[in-house]
């Protein structure tokens, strides 16, 4: 668990953030500039200090264990086998949690089957597989959650990846030739055109990585999350509001801040409906009010209103009703065990548990209704949970 990182060793710089110690690194890098004149300078000075921090990262991965002596007259095969580092007894160690938030994403979360399902619903399901190879070309290469992109990897890479069999399961694979269908495209071919249609996505699926070479391409997580939480916002919108409010909702995502006489043109409603909804969606957080005055004076009868959408405002506000809404379903749960305690202590008697037929058909009925009653209630707190990992740990 030490060599994979799951657990890291407590270090006395670890009573401070990495934003304390990312601002020490960039304090010592402006002493070495007299004067810092351009923004060309002050990006790279951010950049120095920043790679400073990664590097001490890198160089404490270790600490807290022990580099074993090995014979220079061993075998490799036998040297491979066996584990180079033995843990220091003397080093407390203590539980990485991004790592495991990390694992958790790339190979068996919930997460990691939400994005396949998006980018199945987005264009189909070999576009989803593609995206499931992708986090698994990079998984051993990432440190954070809150990385922008993932490790880069050619379509080839990609291809080699894949299952021979993942382009014979109906999906739509367009001929090389068009005048010759029984022409096949390489499996090559076919990642290339998933991949395009991946990176031309509205949602910024794929990004192309030419500062790392020719046919590089990588997980774009800063524009992918983004387009998660809209389409997660937009769900809850349409459910609670309906769907003009979602539509208005969107609109001012794609155009920026408009006055109320842009938003009817565009959401094509009448001028009643759109002030209704407006007023609807400001009482509920969802939009503000931008005034831009005409003049010094800032008469409210001579300013323009734009409306707008506060989007990491209502992602906290929407993840702060995650949380209230799962905490009201465990006390509900509470409340349906303690209806039945009676039945609860029967069935955890040892001649029940022996054989469940003692029960009468009275306490029958009522398990099987307890049992319904926790299953939805189970299943609504995990679709809360996936909420939850988008809205904060994506």
């Amino acid at each position: 668990m030490a060599i994979e990182q799951f657990v890291t060793a407590v270090l006395p710089q670890h009573s401070r953030s990495v934003y304390d110690r990312f601002l020490d690194a960039e304090e010592k890098e402006l002493e070495k500039y007299t004067i810092v004149s351009s923004a060309q300078e002050i990006r790279t000075i951010k950049s120095a200090a920043q790679a400073t921090v990664n590097a001490i990262f890198k160089n404490i991965e270790h600490i807290g264990m022990k580099r074993k002596a090995v014979d220079d007259l061993q075998s490799e095969a036998k040297r491979s086998t066996e584990l180079a580092f033995d843990v220091d007894p003397e080093v407390f160690f203590t539980l990485n949690y991004e790592k495991y938030n990390l694992y958790f994403r790339n190979h068996a979360s919930f997460l990691l089957k939400m994005v396949a399902d998006f980018a199945t619903s987005r264009i189909n399901r070999t576009a989803g597989i593609v995206m499931k190879t992708f986090f698994r070309s990079g998984k051993e290469k990432m440190k954070a959650v809150k990385e922008d992109t993932s490790p880069a990897a050619t379509v080839t890479h990609i291809a080699n990846m894949l299952e021979p069999d993942v382009f014979t399961r109906g999906d739509i694979v367009l001929p090389t030739n068009p005048m010759d269908k029984k022409e096949k495209p390489s499996v090559n071919e076919v990642v290339q055109g998933y991949v395009d249609l991946l990176r031309t996505d509205p949602s910024g699926f794929i990004k192309r990585r030419d500062e790392l070479g020719s046919n590089q391409f990588s997980v774009n997580f800063a524009r992918l999350r983004q387009a998660m939480k809209k389409e997660l916002l937009e769900g809850l919108v349409t459910d609670k509001f309906g769907v003009a409010c979602c539509r208005i909702v969107r609109i001012l995502n794609d155009k920026g801040k408009l006055d109320e006489s842009q938003i009817q043109k565009y959401a094509m409603l009448p001028p009643k409906d759109v002030r209704q909804k407006l007023d609807t969606l400001l009482l509920s957080g969802l939009v503000e009010i931008q005034e831009v005055p005409r003049s010094t004076d800032r008469a409210p009868g001579r300013s323009f209103h734009l409306w707008y959408v506060p989007l990491e405002k209502c992602f906290q506000e929407l993840l702060v009703d995650v949380y209230r809404t799962t905490a009201n379903l465990q006390q509900r749960k509470t409340e349906e065990l303690l209806r039945r305690k009676r039945l609860i202590d029967k069935l955890s008697r040892e001649d029940v548990i022996a054989n469940i037929e003692l029960l009468g058909e009275i306490d029958k009925a009522e398990l099987a209704k307890m049992e319904k009653v926790i299953e939805r209630i189970e299943v609504s707190k995990g679709r809360l949970d996936e909420m939850s990992m988008i809205l904060r740990d994506f």
